[in-house]
């Protein structure tokens, strides 16, 4: 219980602040919580929290740790956390009891513990009940996903963020992600591959599925995700919350630039997008088996013309398809990064 009250630390504040009414739950999202967090503590957590990542609750336990030493702004914020994010990880857990009744008369041919039981009963969400309502919005599963502040770090492949996510409906990447690690590697050491004006994608299918691209700052040769890029990390929690992306998996693809050497480029976007899928685990508790990692380093460069571009310093977010009978989804405990 230690360890998840810090946890919540970190963010809870945020959202509570704004939580006045069910409306303002709908508005609210972790993506809107951890810009604050980033405001309010992000120069005590470069200060006081240097080796800690937002993943696996290293940030929250820092803060804890020097609580003393953080500013009062920071201080006054946190001192409110864990309430709304206690009252979502409740509220997504009475669902399946305060719904039963409005998934019976709406969602009937849909069995308990099903995925996508949430997109169906979204979908008739006018019609249920008031309990059954406000467990939804207390559950936070109408958080916005606008890209607001965040707009120039995002590419969309559809004209917002639920639709970039669903619009696609080929979604197999047709091999599992360990395959790929293993071509990716062989890849990172093939002199056929050394020309990076040159060098094919490895996997030109990634293109065709629905995802996002993302730029996300790291601090420098680390996998540690800096403040100024919290808020896209919650924006990608809050879309995995939408009731209609619930039930389905999605990769996360590292990409670096050309500078440096191929393979430690390689083990380093493993290691970033590794700390995103640790991050989306833990603080946000989606579910790990719906979210698996894998680094490409330089070898699927967005910009070839250019290959030390920054937009080759991206993360991919790709819809892998749907939660149930999919192989391709992972089934293994969160990784936390250190």
């Amino acid at each position: 219980m230690k360890r998840l009250r810090f946890t919540f630390f970190a963010l809870g504040a945020l959202l509570l602040l704004a939580y006045t009414e069910p409306s303002a739950a709908q508005t609210i999202g972790y993506a809107e919580a951890l810009g604050k967090l980033a405001a309010s503590c992000g120069k005590d957590i470069n200060r006081f929290c240097k080796t800690a990542n937002l993943g696996g609750g290293q940030v929250a336990e820092c803060l804890e740790r020097h609580r003393s030493s953080v500013s009062l702004d920071c201080k006054a914020t946190s001192d409110e956390v864990g309430a709304l994010l206690r009252k979502r990880a409740a509220a997504r857990a009475s669902v399946s009891h305060v719904c039963e009744l409005d998934r019976l008369r709406f969602c009937g041919g849909i069995q308990p513990g099903d995925a996508q039981i949430l997109g169906c009963m979204y979908r008739a969400r006018r019609h249920l009940s008031s309990a059954c309502q406000q467990a939804l919005v207390d559950s936070g599963y109408e958080a916005s996903l606008a890209t607001g502040p965040v707009t120039n770090n995002i590419q969309l492949s559809s004209r917002d963020v639920l639709s970039s996510l669903l619009g696609i409906q080929h979604t197999s990447i047709g091999m599992t992600v360990a395959r790929m690690r293993q071509i990716a590697a062989r890849a990172a050491k093939d002199p056929s591959r050394a020309d990076p004006f040159h060098r094919p994608p490895l996997f030109a299918q990634l293109n065709n599925l629905a995802q996002l691209t993302i730029a996300v700052q790291f601090d420098f040769n680390s996998a540690r995700i800096n403040p100024r890029s919290y808020r896209v990390i919650g924006l990608m929690a809050d879309a995995l919350y939408h009731p209609y992306l619930y039930g389905y998996c999605f990769l996360i693809v590292g990409h670096t630039d050309a500078t440096g050497r191929r393979e430690y480029n390689l083990k380093l976007s493993e290691r970033r997008a590794q700390a995103i899928q640790a991050a989306l685990i833990n603080p946000f508790g989606i579910t790990p088996q719906r979210i698996d990692a894998v680094g490409l380093g330089e070898e699927q460069l967005l910009n070839r013309r250019n290959p030390k571009a920054a937009e080759n310093r991206r993360v991919q977010l790709i819809n892998i398809g749907q939660l149930a009978n999919n192989r391709a989804c992972p089934v293994r405990p969160p990784i936390e990064i250190k």
